[in-house]
């Protein structure tokens, strides 16, 4: 049986053993409540400092945004300014070609001297259609020269057919409406045009000569290179003068019938003899006195 000594002893180590246990269950319950706590200090830090972070992020999405929305409105204010300014610029441009063509009226292109003159011409005569403003032309004539012979008491009216070169290096100044020489020319449309108005730039004299043979007869015109200034004298187109060309350039000799060889010759008018003044005359015993 244990005495009392020994009881006491057994007791203190009883009570030592269960202090023991408590202290090691508090000490358990301290370690634990620590780290939790320590894990929610973290984890609390951590989210705080992800929601930082996240706040900075959209600060500086937010600066983005305002950076970009100012530079869209400063390119759309450029554009719109440099809108203005090339609509501006257009406008004077604009104004200034109306009164540049309003102050190059057709009648500045005019040479001194010259005058204007349009014939309508069919475009296979007009070099085909292949003609502008700015060339240089040589017109031919087919003209119907009346030749009027007397026979007794009648008048006989016969009409030859006269092919000559009327002027050379004549200016072209307009066809149709296009007047200007820079532009080119559209050659297909004119080809497939019926007829050409054609403004040349003639002396008055040579003017009225033109009106009056495009009246009498047909016109032709010839093209001529654009370095070409000599002028020339040329027979008038007959079957003599072809046969006469055709002998010196080819050496055949054509046969022309008397009929035709002088056809298609040019109209010389003779002087009109003018009828003697009257005179009085004195006579004195039978004498004329001077």
């Amino acid at each position: 049986m244990f005495n009392i000594e020994n009881k006491k002893q057994f007791a203190i180590i009883l009570l030592a053993v269960g202090l023991g246990l408590f202290a090691a269950f508090l000490t358990s319950q301290y370690i634990k409540n620590s780290i939790t706590e320590q894990t929610k200090t973290f984890a609390q830090s951590y989210v705080q400092s992800n929601m930082e972070k996240e706040q900075q992020l959209q600060q500086q999405i937010e600066m983005l945004r305002a950076q970009m929305a100012q530079e869209i409105q400063r390119v759309a204010q450029e554009a719109a300014q440099q809108a203005a300014a090339q609509q501006a610029q257009q406008q004077v441009v604009t104004k200034t070609e109306e009164k540049e063509v309003r102050q190059e009226a057709f009648s500045v292109r005019m040479p001194k001297g010259k005058r204007a003159l349009t014939v309508l011409i069919d475009s296979l005569s007009a070099v085909g259609g292949l003609i502008k403003a700015g060339d240089l032309v040589d017109i031919i004539a087919h003209l119907k020269v009346p030749d009027i012979t007397k026979d007794k008491d009648r008048e006989i009216v016969k009409v030859d057919d006269v092919t000559t070169i009327l002027f050379q290096k004549i200016l072209v100044l307009s066809v149709n409406t296009n007047f200007d020489d820079m532009t080119p020319p559209d050659y297909v449309q004119q080809q497939q045009a019926g007829r050409l108005n054609i403004t040349l730039a003639l002396e008055p004299e040579a003017a009225a000569l033109l009106t009056f043979a495009q009246k009498n007869g047909q016109l032709q015109f010839t093209l001529r290179a654009p370095d070409e200034k000599e002028t020339g004298v040329f027979k008038v187109a007959s079957w003599q003068a072809l046969s006469d060309f055709v002998l010196e350039h080819q050496g055949t000799r054509l046969k022309v019938p008397r009929d035709k060889i002088n056809t298609a010759t040019p109209v010389v008018t003779t002087e009109i003899e003018k009828e003697p003044e009257p005179v009085i005359k004195i006579f004195k015993s039978g004498q004329a006195v001077q």
